[in-house]
């Protein structure tokens, strides 16, 4: 990145992985905070990714219980998979949590491109000063 990161950005950047319920609504709805590049894209991406990891998990794991109804066997031999899938997701969160604490982005497949179009076209919050010099440029003219 090219500016200066704050510490309290790069923390609520790191925080928005694990925490992006919370934490992505905060980013969102804080007018200081939009305006910073940097916490929009790992706002956006955490959301995508954890929303993305919830229904995805919800999904396997449902669809591996339905299988181990009917089939016995193979749904044994689906638990270590989805158990593998579990910590692959932990350490692409972990992976994604250290490079926003480095003050970096990255590049997951999918979900970086679905939020791109989202961070680009965020319109960010106006600051009060900003309206108070419009104003003033309106009863001078």
């Amino acid at each position: 990145m090219d500016q200066k990161l704050k510490a309290e950005d790069r923390l609520l950047a790191t925080l928005a992985y694990p925490f992006w319920y919370l934490v992505f609504p905060m980013i969102y709805l804080s007018p200081h905070r939009q305006h910073s590049p940097f916490l929009r894209y790992h706002a956006y991406h955490a959301l995508f990714l954890g929303l993305g990891l919830w229904v995805g998990g919800v999904v396997a794991w449902t669809t591996a219980a339905f299988i181990g109804k009917i089939f016995f066997l193979f749904g044994l031999l689906l638990y270590p998979i989805l158990l593998l899938l579990k910590w692959m997701a932990l350490l692409l969160t972990l992976y994604c949590m250290i490079s926003a604490w480095q003050g970096r982005t990255q590049y997951v497949p999918y979900i970086t491109e679905f939020s791109r179009p989202f961070v680009e076209e965020l319109p960010v919050a106006e600051t009060p000063r900003e309206f108070e010099e419009e104003a003033q440029e309106n009863e001078v003219s």
